[in-house]
């Protein structure tokens, strides 16, 4: 479970980011939606060609609260010596901040806290969901080069570091990227907003689920231990969201560029969560809160975990109960 701790520290900010009312934190500036997209992908690098063609479907609700994606693709390589073909198929649930991700080879679901949900809190602040995607877009660098349509809806092109992407109401309807001769295009062929979607639209595959920690989960109180793990208020995290603020700026002085999209450093990491912790009172009052934070949601932690966490008196002993898979 790498880097549990660090996941648990940014769910813990993102605690109350999404609500069910007219103050929520929205991803999207539509209530709802299904789109399918058509995946293609070609071009050749170092004597190698590759090919690539896929679907992919998205639906959500909510505003972006509950969303499930599912994409299937085949790439072929030739060249080289090489000739042979990968087929993947992925699909990831997130309702609210929790995240379910589906491994059809190991036929298996892990649930586990979303830590993409804070994410947002960066560049929050009241502002309204166009302004905020579009602060975002200009931080990578991005910039916004004209319009288009795509699926019969009108779509700003914004390019980012060379990848054009069509955005409706935050929905990426066309995604353009030619990286080291390798073409890729992720087009929309279908897209329906505002309808009414049932349960049934975000059913899951029916594999045996287990949590982060490796435990199984009885499928049965699923119901109620994600409404149970919904954030409850966004005013609860206005204060964690400037902490993260801080601790983005002390990360960017510490040398990260948020538009490489290469990760932290340790020595960035560790400035990033020293800033955080100041801005929120300093290490013991962060300390407890995560510890109580991480208790609360220890009811199918393992025993031993769960022991040393109660245990801990420092951050130091609280990372030491997450150790990092290899």
């Amino acid at each position: 479970m790498k880097t549990t701790i660090k996941i648990s520290m940014i769910a813990l900010l993102a605690s109350s980011l999404v609500q069910a009312d007219e103050n929520q934190m929205k991803k999207y500036d539509v209530k709802s939606a299904k789109i399918e997209y058509e995946i293609k992908g070609s071009g050749g690098i170092m004597g190698v060609e590759i090919k690539t063609i896929g679907k992919k479907r998205l639906i959500f609700d909510e505003y972006g609260a509950k969303e499930l994606e599912e994409e299937s693709k085949v790439t072929k390589t030739t060249g080289m010596g090489q000739n042979k073909v990968d087929k993947t198929h992925t699909l990831k649930y997130m309702n609210n901040s929790i995240i379910y991700s589906v491994n059809f080879e190991k036929e298996k679901i892990v649930r586990m806290q979303n830590p993409a949900v804070a994410m947002s809190s960066i560049f929050g602040g009241g502002k309204n969901i166009q302004q905020i995607g579009e602060e975002m877009l200009e931080k990578m660098g991005g910039k916004k080069i004209g319009t288009d349509k795509v699926a019969g809806h009108q779509c700003d092109i914004w390019d980012v570091s060379g990848i054009k992407q069509c955005i409706y109401k935050g929905i990426p309807l066309r995604v353009e990227s030619n990286i080291m001769g390798i073409k890729s295009t992720e087009v929309a062929t279908k897209a329906e907003f505002d309808l009414s979607l049932d349960k049934d639209a975000f059913k899951l595959p029916d594999f045996p689920m287990y949590d982060e920690y490796g435990k199984k989960i009885d499928i049965d109180k699923l119901d109620t231990m994600d409404k149970k793990e919904t954030p409850p208020s966004v005013n609860n995290g206005v204060d964690m969201a400037k902490a993260m603020r801080v601790g983005m700026a002390a990360a960017q002085k510490a040398g990260y560029d948020m538009r490489s999209g290469k990760e932290m450093t340790p020595a960035q990491e560790e400035a990033m969560q020293k800033a955080m912790m100041d801005a929120m009172g300093g290490e013991k009052v962060f300390f407890e809160r995560q510890k109580k934070e991480i208790l609360a949601e220890s009811e199918d932690m393992p025993s031993a975990m769960k022991s040393c966490v109660e245990k801990s008196q420092t951050m130091d002993d609280l990372k030491k109960c997450f150790p990092d898979d290899e």
